[in-house]
């Protein structure tokens, strides 16, 4: 029965990682298209469809609004971070060699055996 109730968990955190990481990918998306159209705003390019017109002084929200949506690209991007390192960790791939980093494993053998005498806060594991 525990065995069951883990199953599910786990298939319900994968689940919705996976639900969290498709809609951070349509947020990333909107937001782009957000930034792209601030910056033709600014730039005051002539407007599509035929008009011929182009964007003078009329809009002082180009500036202030481009802020907000970069802001808002930016925040995009990061929760696309969390959100795709989430689903990671949901499948169990959030691994040191499977992200490829450069850095030491963690033994926690070894690690007993730099601190168990040590004093909590006197010296770090490499003896200093």
């Amino acid at each position: 029965m525990v065995l069951e109730q883990v199953r599910n968990q786990t298939r319900t955190a994968v689940v919705s990682a996976w639900v969290s990481n498709e809609g951070t990918k349509i947020a990333l998306t909107a937001s782009q298209s957000e930034v792209r159209a601030a910056e033709v705003c600014a730039r005051g390019r002539p407007a599509r469809g035929g008009w011929g017109t182009t964007h003078d002084d009329r809009c002082p929200q180009c500036a202030a609004g481009f802020n907000d949506r970069a802001v808002r690209l930016i925040l995009a991007q990061r929760d696309r971070v969390i959100a795709s390192y989430t689903l990671l960790s949901a499948v169990g791939r959030l691994d040191v060699h499977i992200l490829n980093l450069n850095t030491p494993d963690y033994l926690p053998e070894v690690h007993y055996h730099q601190v168990r005498d040590a004093w909590h806060g006197v010296r770090t594991p490499s003896g200093q």
